[in-house]
């Protein structure tokens, strides 16, 4: 056992647990309670002291390690959904990796910061040919703070898509979502749909697969059942991706039950297809994403 995880006995607020054979994260500090898990390093849970939980995570998700939990942030990365060869994983292969808990502190403000790292190994390098090392810092306050970090470690200059694949505990029906407007739409449900310029605030219907390309701003997501607005500021990401499959469409998800898709939607936050980001050889790229609840006025 690494040191960092004797260290964990003394940090307050903070629990190592096993869930079906893959590491979870619980964290109870001043301001919120989240549950990380180190496999795909994603983040699980994130609820602000008296507030509704913020993610949504799949009733019948799996925790052994052999696929990516549904739900919560999943880290979409080098590619983000289909790669060219269409045996390899959606949304790229470190969602289903198991990242190394490198750091946890308790900063003087209250807050709790984890990071997590993995890096590229003889079976990333078989099917992706490309030396990196990836770490993810993830701050639990009063708001949730998350930033990859991708580190070129090759002599190559390095093209990736990337993503927070944000599953947000939201009824998707109705659902407004602002910040989106001026930005490319492209609708992926449609074959060979063409770009369009989006106009205005979106009502969210599903099935709805939206890709928003050169969009930089704040995303806001206007929460009526609860009464708050839930904020997406974002950092070095040029895309927003909005997701909800519908009742059709989740039949043909094995983790998903036929009536979840009324419990979620994805907002997504990176940079994706067009807006890829080229990364040169020992350079870094950093993408931020930062979750905030706000009331609504």
């Amino acid at each position: 056992m690494s040191q960092i995880y004797s260290q964990l006995k003394e940090i307050e607020g903070v629990a190592l647990n096993q869930e079906h054979g893959i590491e979870i994260i619980e964290i109870d500090n001043d301001f919120a309670k989240a549950v990380i898990t180190t496999h795909g390093a994603s983040v699980l849970s994130y609820a602000p002291h008296g507030q509704h939980e913020l993610l949504w995570v799949s009733g019948e998700a799996v925790f052994d390690g052999s696929k990516p939990v549904r739900g919560g942030i999943p880290v979409c990365w080098p590619w983000f959904g289909q790669a060219r060869d269409s045996s390899l994983p959606a949304h790229g292969f470190v969602r289903n990796m198991t990242w190394q808990l490198e750091t946890v502190q308790t900063l003087d403000t209250g807050e709790t910061r984890i990071s997590l790292v993995c890096h590229s190994s003889e079976e990333t390098l078989a099917i992706w040919p490309h030396k990196f090392s990836l770490m993810l810092t993830i701050e639990i306050g009063p708001t949730l703070i998350l930033t990859l970090t991708t580190h070129n470690l090759s002599d190559q200059t390095l093209s990736i898509t990337e993503a927070f694949h944000t599953y947000f505990n939201l009824a998707p029906e109705g659902l407004e979502i602002r910040g989106i407007e001026g930005s490319t739409h492209l609708n992926k449900l449609v074959e060979d749909s063409s770009a369009e310029l989006q106009a205005r605030p979106l009502v969210l219907t599903p099935p709805r697969d939206s890709v928003f390309l050169n969009q930089t701003g704040n995303v806001f997501l206007v929460d009526n059942d609860n009464k708050r607005q839930i904020k997406i500021a974002k950092r070095n990401a040029s895309s927003s991706v909005v997701w909800n499959p519908g009742a059709d469409i989740v039949k043909g998800f094995a983790d998903i039950h036929n009536d979840a898709w009324t419990q979620f939607v994805c907002v997504e936050s990176g940079n994706v297809l067009d807006n890829f980001i080229t990364v040169l050889p020992n350079e870094q790229h950093v993408l931020s994403v930062q979750y905030s609840m706000l009331e609504l006025a």
